[in-house]
């Protein structure tokens, strides 16, 4: 009767070891690698989704509050604008003819951000409010926050905020929005 050996295995030699943890190696900084690049690209869309948020928020208070407006002034560097709100009844409906409530309210960048003033105080529409505008050539002109039509009487109004948030690695993410304002309560043209 024979005896089988079962302990008589050959062992895996240094060649194989080095092998398979360079393979290892590879495979584990490859994975490194992407998982950091989809960590950068997440956290740069997070910060141009913030941008631009912030900047269609912005026009879009500002463009809901002025298209009830029945006058505008806009200030001279396009930075700020005094508006007037027609009166409105117990029911919330505008008087007929228009009339003014009263109150003079105001838009106007401050340390860079956006706010409204109006009997109520003030509030903050927009934060981080950048003064160049991205698209113009070379990227470095200023703009106009607000941009009266043409005419004696402001009948529209362009509205434009561009905002700047932090992206990935203290990168700066720009959001831009403009939309034109039709003013609706103009009492010259209700009449």
């Amino acid at each position: 009767m024979k005896v089988r050996n079962r302990f008589r295995q050959r062992g895996v030699t240094l060649a194989e070891v080095m092998v398979s943890a360079s393979i290892s190696t590879v495979v584990l900084f490859s994975a490194i690698t992407i998982f950091l690049s989809g960590i950068s690209a997440w956290a740069r869309g997070q910060g141009r989704m913030d941008a631009e948020t912030q900047s269609r928020q912005a026009v879009r208070v500002v463009s809901d509050a002025l298209r009830e407006a029945m006058w505008v002034s806009v200030d001279a560097d396009g930075m700020g604008l005094t508006y007037r709100l027609p009166r409105v009844d117990g029911d919330g409906a505008f008087e007929v003819p228009v009339i003014w409530d009263g109150i003079d309210r105001r838009i106007a960048l401050t340390s860079g951000k956006l706010n409204l003033t109006d009997a109520a105080g003030t509030r903050t529409i927009c934060r981080n409010i950048r003064l160049t505008d991205p698209e113009s050539p070379g990227g470095l002109s200023t703009y106009r926050i607000f941009t009266p039509g043409p005419g004696s009487i402001t009948r529209r109004l362009a509205v434009q905020v561009v905002t700047e948030t932090n992206g990935a690695r203290s990168e700066k993410v720009v959001g831009r929005k403009r939309e034109t304002v039709f003013l609706r309560n103009i009492p010259e043209l209700t009449r």
